[in-house]
């Protein structure tokens, strides 16, 4: 049976219809297709950027260790190249990958270059090991230098020596400062300084030689950014009898001697004559005497406060 052109147009309209709604269907699927792997993508790309990595919780200052107290592992996406940051990667009780946020894995004996604030992430750059702790190593106690007035426990200095000449000689160098505390006041006149046997011999020779010389002045000098700035190259020469006495220590590794000698055949000529002419006055001795007693005097009221602190 022949179809009327009404008929035939209402079929036409209709699978015209259907078409068109095939296609825009078609169209919202592949979008949908399309937006789905891209955001599949996305998660990959982000789950490859995913780092477990350690930031700073409480201020660090430059040249001082960061301990695990200091530190929370946290996880961080960096789409950049990662290898610098110390990862804080730990596994949960059900053994999935998560981030050390006590920092207990924290690596030990890093220090910071740089002062860090709270939320800086720690990385290689940012960051040196201390050479290890030499057997002769010891902690001196010093009341006879003159300090710097604002110096603070974990502060680097160089002491130095100023000679009455004019010449100002570095003693020992790139040294992290403890001050004591007595009830919660630091000293105003005591530091702490590790040291090795050599430059124990150094500083007291030193500090000999300043009481020797009138107008003479042992100071210590304060570095701006410890953890950046390397150790300056001493220039005291001790006298000959340290430096036989030196050189005859068992105590004292070779290599040390070595370089001492070193530092003496290149700046003896100039550093020596200036000194041995400074101390070389009649009242020398007596100077030496007399500041050394001094020097017990304050290290024993020291004490005795240090001893009533712990009394309350």
């Amino acid at each position: 049976m022949a179809m009327n052109p009404m008929q035939r147009k209402a079929n036409n309209s209709f699978l015209l219809g259907i078409l068109i709604t095939l296609l825009i269907t078609g169209a919202i699927i592949a979008f949908l297709i399309y937006q789905v792997s891209s955001l599949n993508k996305e998660m990959e790309e982000a789950a490859a950027d995913k780092v477990y990595g350690y930031v700073v919780t409480t201020p660090v200052q430059s040249g001082t260790e960061i301990t695990s107290a200091q530190v929370m592992g946290i996880e961080m996406n960096i789409p950049t190249d990662s290898s610098t940051i110390y990862k804080s990667n730990t596994k949960d009780a059900d053994g999935n990958t998560v981030a050390d946020s006590t920092g207990a894995n924290f690596p030990i004996g890093l220090k910071a270059k740089v002062d860090l604030n709270p939320g800086t992430v720690v990385t290689t750059d940012l960051t040196y090991e201390d050479e290890p702790l030499g057997n002769d190593v010891r902690s001196q106690e010093y009341n006879v230098l003159t300090i710097t007035s604002q110096l603070k426990t974990g502060d680097y200095i160089d002491v130095r020596l100023r000679t009455p000449d004019g010449r100002d000689l570095i003693v020992v160098s790139h040294k992290e400062v403890t001050i004591p505390d007595l009830a919660g006041i630091d000293s105003t006149n005591c530091i702490w300084l590790e040291l090795t046997e050599e430059e124990t011999l150094m500083m007291s020779s030193a500090i000999v030689e300043s009481y020797m010389m009138n107008g003479a002045k042992l100071y210590t000098s304060v570095y701006v950014e410890a953890g950046m700035q390397e150790a300056a190259t001493t220039t005291y020469v001790p006298s000959a009898q340290v430096e036989a006495l030196i050189e005859r220590d068992p105590n004292i590794v070779e290599e040390a001697k070595n370089a001492l000698n070193s530092l003496i055949d290149s700046t003896k000529d100039w550093v020596r004559p200036g000194i041995d002419s400074a101390v070389g006055h009649e009242d020398a001795a007596d100077n030496v005497i007399d500041k050394t007693e001094d020097e017990i005097t304050s290290l024993q009221e020291e004490r005795e406060a240090y001893i009533d602190s712990l009394g309350g």
